[in-house]
């Protein structure tokens, strides 16, 4: 063998190996993708939630529709497969469940407000399952991947705010007094507990910090003012409230998130 065909063979083989390990790297999921997916499924669910309660409210269905652009475009981005035989299973029962979530929600955000109100219990179920399909997702791109998931912790609490949200306006909607429910409204304060106290190391960790300090603040303000509706929560019920200002809480969490 030539020294000019050794060299040859040296760089053809270098230059598959590259190549390879690029296409796992494009066929890898992202966590962050996944979480900020989750958030968008999860104001989806909320906006359903106030259109159940108030089904002439424009403002959650020009939000319904806002949320559902940003999953779709998303979602379309998603790789069709992975390296990973069990993520592919998840990805492709989210892939094929996105259609069929689209559809219906299209369809719920322009009915007229004057029609009576469809029911949503199916819809739920199947975004129920999507959202669980995107956890197991997430779990499965974070434990196979080596970095710093430290820097999503923001996301994560953007995304637990979404979770409470969500859990209040359902629990409005459900029947009360019932040993489930009475059960639910104990588990969403003790998420609300859970929550303050990030909120209160993150405030604390970031005082200081030139840039962050501020959206972390105004989240934290923010917070303060409806803490002690979740802690009053059923005897007491400002939904308004809620979806207002915790949406502020997610969108100031997001913005600390893109600092770091």
């Amino acid at each position: 063998m030539t020294f000019r065909a050794a060299i040859f063979i040296a760089f053809s083989t270098l230059f598959l190996v590259m190549s390879i390990k690029a296409s796992e790297k494009a066929l890898l999921l992202s966590p962050e993708t996944i979480l900020q997916q989750q958030i968008e499924l999860n104001e989806m669910l909320i906006n359903i939630h106030r259109l159940q309660l108030d089904f002439l409210d424009q403002d959650a269905r020009e939000a319904l529709q806002e949320s559902q652009q940003a999953l779709n475009t998303s979602i379309h981005a998603l790789p069709k497969r992975t390296i990973d035989p069990e993520a592919n299973e998840l990805l492709a029962t989210v892939l094929s469940l996105w259609p069929v979530v689209s559809k219906h929600i299209t369809w719920l955000s322009t009915i007229p407000a004057s029609a009576q109100p469809p029911a949503s219990n199916s819809l739920l179920r199947v975004l129920a399952k999507m959202d669980r399909q995107l956890l197991l997702l997430r779990q499965k791109a974070t434990n196979s991947q080596s970095g710093n998931h430290q820097k999503l912790r923001f996301l994560e609490q953007a995304l637990l705010m979404q979770h409470m949200t969500r859990d209040y306006l359902n629990l409005l909607i459900a029947e009360q007094n019932t040993e489930v429910t009475i059960s639910s409204q104990m588990q969403l304060k003790a998420l609300a507990n859970r929550f303050d106290q990030r909120m209160t190391a993150f405030n604390e960790e970031l005082n200081d910090h030139p840039h962050a300090m501020q959206p972390v603040q105004q989240a934290h303000a923010a917070w303060a003012f409806i803490h002690s509706s979740f802690e009053k929560f059923p005897k007491q019920q400002t939904p308004d409230l809620i979806v207002r200002y915790g949406s502020r809480i997610v969108s100031k969490l997001s913005s600390v998130h893109r600092m770091f």
